[in-house]
């Protein structure tokens, strides 16, 4: 922690002296934003959660001890730690192009040991030459369609139906009228994928490529158009467990499209994805192994496939009301496995959402209230990975939240 409060208060001093350069220099422009926002919450159940909470994926699964379910038990927290600032940075010309900065973080920490500490959420920069742009840094993950996210109160964005990450990338844009087309070359940071180690960024860095994604974005009237196609490899181990070299590798491909139609204070916004390997995303998923080589020990991948799909709908200006439903289903591997799992919630076979929410907010103030239910059916994995005999839980979530946004 005291390592932490250190590098805010250093932050905090560059940013101040970084200020007063800026504003002495005509071609430079400094816009500090951001929100306090405090979040009250109760849930029915147990959860998969992280940070005490606050980012809930899907209810716990039953847990009988003298027959009971252990994790029946309800929750309730407070916290304030989603509180946000940013910068928007505006430079001179550089090589023809205009140069514009973004730096944003919050008190989320990075893990729950640090829950509280300041976390880094994008630090990006942009190069662009009208047409064409190249961005730099750490940013929301192409996957994730910044230009059409769900509405909700919850922090969770719609996480786990939504593929949810924030990365360091480069990515090139060309833009023609209403049309852009995005390629991007991807790491890992604080999303990374699963494997022998656990969560580790060190499966992306051996495989000695980056993710790629090409994207498609089409504005039309009230309407927008998006797509994604994402290639993703990555090496779980360099030594199998009887000491020979392993440098096999585990490629996956991901899709989505998405359409939102706005007019005046309505919008609707729906969003389709297939994928694997997808535990970077905070979805369910993963992979597994499909066999193992009798002499060497070298192991043999397969991915595990999900289908996602959700809906955001809200209506209204200074009261609104939206309503959040998703919906996803693990479509198990294309090849029989032999297991270990490296996955996630590689033993649900589907979730659902639903959570209508409310809204009042005047000149900077904001109050609002959402109710959201998740379910998840657990069961045994058959030798696809897919899941029978699954039984559902759910979990009531009543959240309150209050903003003052800067």
């Amino acid at each position: 922690m005291a390592f932490s409060m250190k590098y805010f208060y250093s932050l905090l001093l560059c940013v101040l002296f970084s200020n007063i350069n800026l504003l002495s220099q005509t071609d430079w422009n400094f816009t500090p934003y951001g929100y306090v926002k405090a979040d009250v919450y109760y849930d029915t159940r147990q959860t998969i959660d992280a940070r005490d909470g606050l980012v809930l994926l899907y209810p716990a699964p039953q847990h009988e001890l003298s027959g009971e379910d252990a994790n029946a038990s309800s929750q309730f927290t407070i916290l304030a730690i989603q509180s946000r600032f940013g910068y928007k940075i505006k430079a001179p010309e550089f090589l023809g192009a205009k140069m514009t900065g973004l730096l944003e973080g919050e008190f989320f920490g990075a893990a729950n040991s640090d829950i509280g500490s300041v976390r880094l959420r994008q630090a990006n920069l942009t190069f662009d030459w009208g047409q064409h742009s190249l961005k730099a840094g750490h940013d929301w993950h192409p996957m994730f369609i910044a230009e059409a996210y769900a509405q909700t109160i919850s922090f969770n964005t719609g996480i786990p139906f939504v593929p949810f990450s924030r990365t360091p990338l480069l990515t090139y844009t060309f833009k023609s009228d209403n049309f852009k087309a995005l390629l991007s070359a991807i790491s890992e940071m604080e999303f990374p994928s699963t494997g022998p180690l656990g969560s580790s960024t060190e499966y992306r860095r051996n495989s000695g490529i980056p993710m790629v994604n090409l994207g498609l974005r089409f504005e039309s009237g009230n309407w927008l158009f998006a797509a994604n196609a994402l290639y993703n490899e990555i090496m779980p181990r360099l030594t199998s467990q009887t000491g020979h070299i392993d440098r096999t590798t585990v490629g996956a491909y991901s899709a989505n499209i998405l359409a939102r139609y706005k007019s005046g204070d309505f919008f609707i916004t729906a969003s389709t994805f297939v994928g694997q390997n997808t535990h970077n995303f905070l979805m369910t998923g993963g992979y597994a192994v499909k066999s193992t080589d009798s002499v060497t020990g070298k192991w043999d991948y397969s991915p595990i496939n999900i289908s996602s799909s959700w809906i955001d709908l809200q209506y209204g200006n200074e009261f609104t009301i939206g309503l959040f439903g998703g919906f996803q289903k693990n479509l198990g591997s294309e090849t029989e496995l032999t297991g270990p799992y490296f996955a996630r919630g590689n033993d649900i076979d589907y979730i659902y959402r639903m959570s209508p929410r409310i809204s009042y907010k005047t000149g900077k103030t904001q109050i609002a209230a959402e109710f959201e239910y998740t379910a998840a059916a657990y069961g045994t994995n058959d030798s696809f990975g897919r899941v029978n005999d699954a039984n559902e839980v759910g979990n009531l979530r009543i959240l309150l939240a209050a903003f003052i946004y800067f």
